[in-house]
């Protein structure tokens, strides 16, 4: 395996809620906060989160961010990750979701898991 094997695909990204944010995490998708129709904040895809950028994202209300992962998922961790998911999808839809909930359902698992 090579270094660029263990690197992350570049448009790869994991949604991560502000409260596990930690300073260093790289932005992956735009950012925008502010309040009512006001954007008051904008941060740009690979941006290093700073501690104070943290701040600013809880008194700006944004709930989550996308953030590029540290390194490529191995096949145990994507495998770990969409059993989760699968587990997950079960309890929320059980064993027999009417159609809609179905359609869904199948959207979801067809998005695949996050790794991160």
């Amino acid at each position: 395996m090579s270094a660029e094997d263990s690197l992350p695909d570049p448009d790869c990204h994991c949604w991560v809620p502000i409260a596990r944010l930690t300073p260093g995490m790289v932005i992956a998708r735009p950012v925008q906060g502010g309040h009512g129709n006001q954007v008051t904040l904008r941060i740009a895809v690979g941006s290093s989160v700073t501690s104070s950028m943290i701040g600013q994202l809880v008194n700006k209300g944004v709930e989550c961010v996308a953030v590029r992962p540290d390194a490529a998922p191995d096949e145990a961790a994507r495998a770990e990750a969409a059993r989760r998911l699968e587990q997950r999808l079960a309890e929320i839809f059980g064993d027999q979701p009417n159609d809609a909930c179905r359609s869904l359902r199948d959207a979801l698992l067809a998005c695949g898991p996050s790794t991160c």
